[in-house]
């Protein structure tokens, strides 16, 4: 019986003994395991002070070896430049080990938004528009950052105020509207002529559209310079 004692014992103790190195054993310090993933986003921003970074919390209960190497990093999706994302940290020492941590690179602007609400077909003015700060890296479309570039644009649908601007929300006004009588004019050095014609499209300035010549019946193409008035090529047959 004593000697059954004493291996129990001794079994026991070494145990013991075994577990306690075990724990003495380094691990891998979170900090560590978050500077490396913010040095990482840090050179995807390059510095701009107009993004944020966050990185995803690490379980306090985390407990990886002590890597001999430096970690090694790299976003799962490289493509991406901005939002939510997941960069892979591994270790590539005698322990290898890797896990996956979620981040988030948020970028902000001075963007042009509606001061206020804005119904379809709306000629912007300059009380229209304010200035705000925004969290571009989600928007849908692209945006205005100067006000000039919206005023005397009219509004495609409507606005909520605060709304952040973009082209696909604003488009030029028409001077020419399909079935209005416009002017074609066709210039040249030695002679100009203009004629009536029925534009057979709406138009901006500076679009091409068709129009048919009143007296000729012959359709021409041409672009809109003025309210009303399209212009041709030199040498076109009205």
């Amino acid at each position: 019986m004593s000697r059954l004692l004493v291996a129990g014992v001794v079994t026991a103790t070494l145990a013991t003994v075994a577990i306690e190195t075990a724990r003495a054993a380094p691990m891998q310090p979170l900090e560590e395991i978050e500077q490396a993933v913010r040095a990482l986003a840090d050179s995807r921003v390059g510095g701009d002070a107009d993004s944020e970074i966050a990185i995803g919390r690490l379980d306090p209960r985390l407990r990886l070896p002590r890597c001999t190497q430096a970690l090694a990093t790299r976003f799962t999706h490289a493509a991406r430049g901005n939002g939510s994302m997941s960069v892979e940290v591994r270790c590539e020492g005698a322990k290898p080990w890797s896990l996956y941590v979620p981040v988030t690179i948020a970028r902000y602007a001075d963007v042009v938004v509606a001061a206020r609400p804005l119904a379809r077909g709306h000629v912007i003015t300059a009380a229209d528009l304010a200035k705000a700060r925004q969290r571009v890296d989600l928007a849908r479309h692209d945006y205005l950052v100067e006000p000039a570039s919206a005023i005397g644009q009219v509004t495609r649908r409507s606005l909520a105020g605060g709304q952040m601007l973009g082209t696909r929300q604003l488009e030029r006004p028409h001077l020419v509207r399909r079935g209005e009588q416009v002017t074609l004019s066709i210039g040249n050095r030695a002679i100009n002529v203009s004629v009536k014609g029925t534009a057979l499209a709406d138009g901006s300035a500076g679009e091409r559209i068709r129009v048919r010549n009143l007296s000729s019946k012959r359709i021409v193409e041409g672009t809109v310079t003025e309210a009303g008035v399209v212009v041709v090529r030199g040498g076109a047959m009205l």
